[in-house]
């Protein structure tokens, strides 16, 4: 059985940009692991101001992103279970698997109380940002991965 907030940590609620939809906001459930963030969209909201357009994601039948990631994760036998298994529901898509060793970037800027991680690739302009939402979430999430 895994542990949360020792093997991984879960948040249900977030605001994602990134390099790969810059006109983009998604909200997304965050599992991180001590090898990835995983970014599972719940809703995209492009931001031009004509066409504001809204998608809404669905990956469980029947039930909501939360609840299928919840099930996910207790279905796990191990962190690598959970990776594989995300990684899968995802389709390893890199806007939202992020493998930590991969980003030379990955700190969390903190600002009026809330934490934002931010992960950038150097030279080749990629950039993803993640803020959880839910008091006292950005920081305990900065803080499993210890900063």
């Amino acid at each position: 059985m895994l542990v949360k907030d020792k093997d991984y940590v879960f948040y249900e609620d977030s605001g994602v940009m990134n390099s790969k939809q810059p006109m983009k906001i998604v909200n997304a459930t965050v599992v991180g692991t001590k090898n990835y963030v995983f970014l599972i969209p719940t809703k995209t909201i492009g931001l031009f101001v004509i066409l504001d357009t809204i998608k809404n994601h669905s990956y469980f039948q029947g039930i909501s992103i939360p609840e299928g990631v919840k099930k996910l994760i207790d279905n796990s036998n191990s962190v690598e279970d959970l990776e594989e298994s995300l990684k899968a529901l995802l389709q390893e898509d890199e806007k939202y698997v992020h493998f930590i060793p991969e980003w030379p970037s990955f700190k969390f800027k903190g600002f009026l109380g809330k934490h934002s991680l931010r992960l950038g690739k150097g030279g080749t302009g990629a950039w993803s940002s993640v803020t959880v939402n839910g008091k006292g979430n950005s920081k305990q999430f900065r803080t499993y991965y210890g900063q």
